[in-house]
């Protein structure tokens, strides 16, 4: 059986509070369900690229739009969302926790130091791994496999691979099919980063306190048809300090097989 993870982030530039990574997680069959759904959405509504900053601004596609007309629409989008994809996570990540328990501290020369956006990565990609242990009809018979998309551009993705091969590197020969591969894809390209974009906008607006589009005048859908399927993951000092006392083990470890082979 083959999975999809979908993840896209928000808040990864320098001034901003906090950073996320938010995305989805389904089989093929709910995948194809979802893009038949939300392809015909789009259609309807004249949209061919979405990027919820793009639906809040009246930019490009959006434009001339009114306040009820852009409500509507997203409701309809979460809504499909809610009613095809099997579970969905926010990985969240304090500018001041990150950098007072991590990119902060003192560090051995050679250290690899991750970015905000690695550190995303790491929390979205062990929540999707576990999604996978935990829905039953996954993890019975044959072992299923992982594949990750991103959406392409960011300054940091290769953080993202790098970190993938990692998680790869610890399982056993039998183990690594589990994760079949990463990608990064253009929102053009990929109508499923659209719904991981709205996650991320929605869960960054909420965190910060942002305003909301407006008020709908109506019962919202997707409100109704909610599952209790989507997950804050935050990511605290703890967290943050085992990681980086874990960047110095494997540095040390690194330096002391290097010095063996000399």
């Amino acid at each position: 059986m083959i999975l999809t993870a979908y993840f896209d982030e928000s808040g990864t530039h320098k001034a901003s509070p906090l950073s996320l990574m938010a995305g989805f997680i389904a089989d093929a069959r709910q995948w194809r369900k979802f893009e038949k759904r939300a392809a015909k959405l789009f259609r309807r509504y004249g949209v061919n690229v979405f990027h919820a900053i793009d639906l809040r601004r009246g930019d490009k596609d959006f434009r001339g739009w009114s306040v009820d007309n852009k409500i509507t629409f997203m409701d309809e989008f979460q809504h499909i969302g809610n009613e095809t994809l099997e579970v969905g996570f926010c990985s969240i990540l304090r500018q001041d926790d990150y950098a007072a328990f991590y990119a902060n501290k003192a560090r051995a020369k050679k250290v690899i130091q991750d970015s905000k956006y690695g550190i995303l990565f790491r929390a979205s990609l062990a929540s999707a791994i576990d999604a996978v242990l935990s829905v039953s009809r996954w993890s019975e018979g044959q072992p299923p496999r992982l594949y990750v998309v991103l959406e392409s551009g960011h300054a940091n993705s290769g953080d993202a691979v790098r970190l993938y091969e990692f998680f790869r590197s610890k399982l056993n020969d039998y183990q690594q099919g589990a994760l079949s591969g990463i990608a990064f894809k253009s929102k053009s390209e990929c109508l499923p980063l659209a719904i991981a974009d709205l996650f991320a906008y929605n869960a960054y607006n909420k965190e910060t306190g942002g305003k909301p589009i407006g008020i709908p005048k109506h019962a919202v859908k997707s409100d109704i048809s909610f599952r209790s399927n989507l997950y804050r993951i935050p990511i605290e000092k703890e967290t943050l300090e085992a990681l980086y006392g874990q960047s110095v083990s494997e540095h040390r470890e690194k330096h002391k097989a290097q010095r063996r082979v000399k």
